[in-house]
């Protein structure tokens, strides 16, 4: 009787074991559309796939286990921004057409014989010797908005869990390169000084920083820096800053001049390397909807809850070609359908991973009178210090795509009246 049990039991024993590990292997996470990560096991095994990078593993793992928030993969939730390989205007592609062919390359990464108008390189492939600088030429040309503007809320949220609300502006407007709202492809030809296009971000809230607001200048000639200025309501006065130090924080903010929307520097002065294609999980494109947008902040956490979509990357190495530059390397992952950098990786002077950007986008449809076809632009997102456990989350409430903002907005007299 006693070996009749004990063979029961060793019998039973194994049919749990089967089922257990048939269980495990059936749920396996693979990335594909339909799956949630909810656990900390779940991330590290899309990890091990390379389906994630170290810097995504640390800030999902604080929001489905510290904040107890899955996490969906979802399929391609707008791929109407594929047109010609990419998201634009119909104007913008006519454009990319019409000068396909004469862009170049020169021999310290400057773009040469660029038509003014339409993607640089719409053809490059992984092969070609000059693939990565190729790419990075394409994300700073890709179509944006002739013109836009956008209200955020921004979270710095510390190691701690404390958090620091901001409430600002975003205004920007391009002088050079413009494909949609005439006049095409630059604006007072008379007196444009060789703009390529002037920004202006400022503050609404809280009370201390309210009325402090930078205008950036950045020109098409990568050997001239960008004109900075800086509005303090509490000087009341305008002192301009360096333009060639890019490293500089503003307001509170976890990402510097060159960090905004993944890279907002001179390409000329770094040296670019195209590692490998590949598949990867980053933030899915979807139509813009600014109160689901902001549903999706997941308070005391360091990014904004995001929507992962396994999609076609190309994985691009910047290393800077000054020495004393902040950084040692950034990692770009870019989506070679529309060009934009999903995913961008930092690491400091000594070689360690030290910030993480990791923004979401959303498509918008451009009037016929503009283009027509759609527009893509940054929605929410985060840039996260990993060493100081530091987190800048925000969302944006409010976009407009070429709306027609005045140039007189992009003046020191307007950034005076701002922060009054």
């Amino acid at each position: 009787m006693f070996r009749l049990l004990r063979t029961m039991a060793v019998g039973l024993i194994s049919i749990l074991c089967f089922v257990a590990v048939f269980a495990t292997s059936s749920e396996a996470m693979e990335g594909k559309a339909g799956e949630v990560i909810r656990t900390e096991a779940d991330i590290k095994e899309l990890e091990a796939k390379g389906l994630l990078t170290h810097g995504q593993v640390l800030v999902y793992t604080q929001i489905v286990r510290d904040f107890g928030v899955p996490i969906r993969i979802v399929g391609a939730t707008d791929r109407s921004i594929v047109e010609a390989r990419g998201t634009g205007s119909k104007s913008f592609w006519k454009y990319t057409q019409m000068n396909k062919g004469k862009a170049s390359v020169g021999s310290g990464g400057e773009l040469l014989n660029y038509g003014g108008q339409g993607l640089p390189f719409s053809d490059v492939t992984p092969d070609d010797p000059q693939a990565g600088v190729k790419a990075a030429w394409n994300f700073m040309l890709k179509h944006e908005a002739d013109d836009f503007s956008t209200k955020w809320r921004y979270f710095l949220t510390d190691d701690r869990g404390n958090i620091k609300n901001l409430v600002g502006y975003c205004l920007r407007d391009y002088w050079s390169f413009r494909t949609d709202i005439p006049p095409l492809p630059t604006i007072f030809p008379e007196k444009h000084h060789g703009v390529w296009y002037k920004e202006r971000i400022g503050f609404i809230a809280p009370f201390a920083s309210k009325g402090l607001s930078q205008m950036m200048v950045k020109y098409v000639d990568p050997r001239r820096e960008s004109d900075v200025w800086v509005y303090v309501p509490g000087l009341r006065r305008i002192t301009r800053i360096g333009g060639g130090n890019r490293c500089d924080c503003l307001g509170g903010f976890t990402f510097n001049m060159d960090d905004g929307y993944h890279w907002s520097g001179d390409n000329a002065k770094f040296n670019w390397k195209f590692l490998e294609a590949k598949e990867h999980l980053v933030v899915s494109i979807s139509p813009y909807a600014p109160v689901k947008a902001g549903k999706t902040y997941v308070k005391g956490a360091h990014r904004p809850l995001p929507l992962l979509e396994r999609r076609k990357v190309w994985v691009i190495e910047q290393t800077p070609k000054d020495p004393g530059y902040c950084y040692s390397k950034r990692m770009f992952y870019q989506d070679p359908e529309n060009w934009f950098f999903q995913l961008t990786e930092i690491y400091d002077r000594a070689g360690r991973l030290w910030k993480m950007i990791d923004l979401d986008f959303g498509t918008f449809p451009n009037p016929e009178e503009t283009g027509g076809g759609r527009t893509q632009t940054n929605c929410s997102g985060s840039t996260i210090d990993l060493r100081l456990w530091e987190g800048g989350c925000y969302y944006q409430y409010e976009v407009h795509t070429n709306p027609g903002l005045s140039p007189g907005l992009f003046t020191l007299d307007a950034m005076r009246r701002a922060g009054r």
